[in-house]
């Protein structure tokens, strides 16, 4: 036997044991990130309702008033060097190093910037204590520049159980913080600490997991290259971050601190459905999507775009559906009485929530694509209509502007998808009739709940919450599996076959956008 003869049969049988291992890691990866975000945001749930009744809205909305500098400054401090550095197929030791000492030069600068404007701040927003909770929040930002180039080597390789790790045990420990400041009084600080203790937890985790090259190494030259994509990126988050944030600022400004209470938590709950599956579908459809990108055929990319907005609809619409019917026996019942003036925000604000999303899984397409350029301008026009729209409603009360926002983000939902159905030369109507299987599903859950509502009326709160929550989810699953069960399946196979065809020199592309932004908040 030749060794001409035996090299091809090895090389032909390792290939699709490497492709599969590669795919059952970041099928694993998934699922683990799926199933920490699920326990995460359980704990974050079940901690609501104690640190609302603890803390208050007042001092919920002094909270609320910070994050958003934090979240702002948050967004720019890695320069987009996750971003940038995950896509990058070769990457050196000493561009690896780079990326690291740049990053977190840019997170410590920005840190000491946004202490030295704490100031400033607190009198712009008329809060004397203002800058002291900002001053305390402000070194998550150098430990967020410090794990740029740790985030992108686990992106590039695939390993998103760190980033489950990261979540989960970040999250108990700042729960545990949380609970422990506020049974002794400690207010506004009981959050603070919280995200301080998340964030040094995430740090140890995701460094320690990473196996970063640490070098006393620095040649920008090689990561020139790097910083029009970042540059790009930190565009595209920084308009995403004003319209999810922005709001907080302007309703904080005119109505107060604790309508700011009110509203900020109802958003924080609509955030919930968000956090639980656009993190992990937000990362699916990244990957499946840069990888049919290298097709010479656009077919597969159409198809792709379609499935990513039947299941992502599918899987959102019931849960902000059922947020909106329910929230009036939801909120005292969790919350406490005091909270009664978030549950017409939280109805609106689920109709926010969805188009929000839906906009956030067609900017993963967008950009998986290479398409940072329109994800830009589509972030523009999202971050722009949110500003103009609570601006303009909020002078009428938080009510109004919740309202507001479920109208106007729901036409620019609309725009996305105008817009990706012109990038991917498909007709637009293919795209809007992907949203069908919801709307009948809704439909139906709506019509069934709203009337069961009234028979229910007298039982305990606890009894008819249980039973409406049972009694939706049969019913739009029944139509969903009546209406478009084949679809469905027939849309998770196409993602499945997009993740298994990979080809083997091709690096594995994923963007975690909001996951250190969403942390924060």
């Amino acid at each position: 036997m030749s060794l001409a003869n035996g090299a091809p049969a090895t090389a032909g049988a390792e290939r699709p044991r490497k492709r599969d291992g590669i795919l059952h890691r970041s099928s694993i990866g998934a699922l683990a990130l799926t199933c920490s975000s699920a326990l995460r945001l359980g704990l974050q749930f079940a901690m609501l309702p104690i640190l609302a009744r603890l803390i208050g809205p007042a001092e919920y909305g002094l909270v609320s008033m910070a994050m958003p500098f934090v979240l702002f400054a948050n967004v720019l401090s890695d320069g987009g060097m996750s971003f940038a550095l995950g896509r990058r197929q070769d990457v050196t030791p000493e561009l690896e190093a780079t990326v690291l000492w740049l990053s977190t030069a840019i997170g410590g600068s920005i840190a000491v910037g946004l202490a030295l404007l704490a100031w400033p701040l607190g009198d712009l927003m008329g809060q004397p204590r203002l800058p002291f909770l900002i001053m305390a929040l402000s070194p998550i930002l150098l430990m967020n520049g410090m794990l740029a180039a740790s985030n992108a080597r686990i992106i590039r390789e695939g390993r998103f159980s760190v980033f489950a790790g990261a979540d989960l045990f970040s999250t108990v420990a700042g729960s545990g913080v949380a609970l422990i400041a506020a049974t002794h009084g400690y207010g506004a600080w009981s959050l603070i600490f919280q995200q301080l203790a998340l964030w040094v937890v995430k740090l140890a985790w995701v460094s320690l997991n990473g196996r970063t090259s640490v070098r006393l190494t620095f040649r920008f030259e090689e990561a020139r290259a790097l910083l029009k994509f970042g540059v790009h990126a930190v565009g595209s988050l920084l308009a995403d971050y004003v319209s999810r944030n922005v709001d907080n600022l302007i309703v904080g400004a005119i109505l107060g601190a604790t309508s700011l209470g009110f509203y900020a938590m109802a958003y924080q709950i609509v955030r919930i459905p968000d956090m639980l599956i656009s993190g992990p579908l937000y990362l699916y459809i990244f990957t499946a999507v840069s990888r049919a990108s290298h097709e010479p055929k656009g077919e597969a990319l159409q198809q792709l775009a379609v499935s990513a907005v039947r299941l992502a609809s599918a899987g959102f619409a019931p849960l902000f559906c059922g947020l909106a019917i329910i929230a009036d026996l939801a909120v005292p019942l969790v919350l406490g009485e005091k909270w009664q003036g978030a549950v017409m925000p939280l109805r609106w604000l689920a109709g926010a929530g969805f188009s929000f999303c839906l906009c956030a899984l067609i900017g993963a397409t967008l950009m998986a694509r290479g398409r940072s350029g329109l994800q830009l301008k589509l972030s523009l026009i999202l971050g722009g209509a949110t500003i103009v729209i609570v601006a303009c409603a909020a002078p009428f009360g938080v009510t109004a502007v919740s309202a507001a926002l479920a109208i106007g983000i729901g036409l620019v939902g609309c725009i996305y998808i105008h817009q990706l159905a012109g990038d991917l030369k498909m007709r637009r109507l293919t795209l809007f009739a992907a949203l069908r299987p919801a709307l009948y599903g809704v439909i139906a859950m709506t019509a069934v709940l709203l009337p069961a509502r009234r028979l229910l009326a007298g039982t305990p709160p606890v009894l008819e919450l249980s039973a409406l929550i049972l009694l939706g989810a049969l019913v739009y699953g029944a139509v969903i599996g009546l209406t478009a069960r084949h679809r469905l399946m027939d849309d998770a196979r196409a993602f499945g076959r997009a993740h298994a065809d990979r080809p083997e020199a091709e690096a594995v592309v994923v963007a975690e956008a909001e996951a250190s932004a969403a942390s924060v908040a």
